[in-house]
């Protein structure tokens, strides 16, 4: 799960420092030059040190170079020179702008790399929607087995399950992944049709919504009657993007209509 939150988030500390390093070496190599050069175009140079490293290091890294950047400009750039202090307040709307400009740098990264990784987890989706409606055109029950699969994979999952409520009280399962066995149903969180958690259960990490650890069910109903369970368990605080949890919902609907 620590991939993927670095997928969204950016490599962290690492870029934090690396933002720090560059806003002072960039006012070192600019400092001879602060009357020739046009404090606007410092300022422009600070502002492609933060977009940069927002964009490679993520939100609190971009959060991190902005301060940063500010700093290091006040530093530098505004009288009295090398103090933080400011003598104007022309000089303290620009430190001041400089900064709102990082932060907005930075939140506009993590809003990218997040949409990047959307658009692969739906592009996986659909492919696996399209494998089980493959299996279900072919008869039989190979759906199940495909859809535990496709999912297990996709969700990055410990175990996925297809519970299949036969006449007589009989249950037919498909599985993937490692697990210590099926576990009770009715203790789990069922998602609705549309695969949003239940009230009570939501828990988010880092401002994005996980699912629950201990797993979760998604009812399947063929003509208004309960036919089986889709059964996930996922890896901890797993994050729950839209795309996931349309993807379970969708995966549950197609698995529905399997006889």
């Amino acid at each position: 799960m620590a991939r993927r939150y670095t997928e969204i988030d950016g490599e962290g500390a690492f870029w934090a420092v690396a933002g720090f390093v560059a806003s002072v070496v960039v006012g070192v190599a600019l400092r001879p030059l602060r009357e020739s050069a046009g404090l606007e175009n410092v300022v422009v140079v600070y502002v492609i040190v933060v977009a940069l490293t927002a964009a490679i290091g993520g939100r609190m890294a971009g959060l991190a170079s902005s301060l940063s950047a500010a700093l290091a400009y006040n530093y530098f750039f505004t009288t009295p020179y090398q103090t933080l202090r400011i003598d104007s307040w022309e000089q303290v709307t620009t430190v001041v702008l400089l900064f709102v400009a990082g932060l907005i740098a930075s939140l506009g990264g993590r809003a990218s790399r997040r949409a990047s990784v959307e658009a692969r987890e739906e592009e996986a989706a659909l492919r696996l929607l399209t494998a089980v409606n493959l299996a279900a055109a072919r008869g039989g029950r190979d759906a199940d087995q495909v859809a535990a699969e496709g999912l297990h994979e996709l969700l990055e999952a410990r175990a996925v399950f297809v519970v299949r409520d036969e006449p007589g009280g009989e249950r037919v399962v498909a599985e993937a992944g490692l697990h210590d066995g099926l576990p009770e149903l009715a203790r789990l969180p069922h998602l609705d049709e549309e695969g949003r958690i239940p009230t009570g259960h939501r828990r988010s990490v880092g401002g994005v919504l996980v699912l629950p650890a201990e797993g979760v069910v998604v009812d399947l109903v063929q003509h208004g009657r309960r036919v089986g369970s889709l059964v996930v368990l996922p890896q901890a605080d797993h994050p729950l993007l839209r795309v996931t949890r349309m993807s379970i919902a969708a995966t549950a609907h197609a698995l529905a209509t399997v006889t």
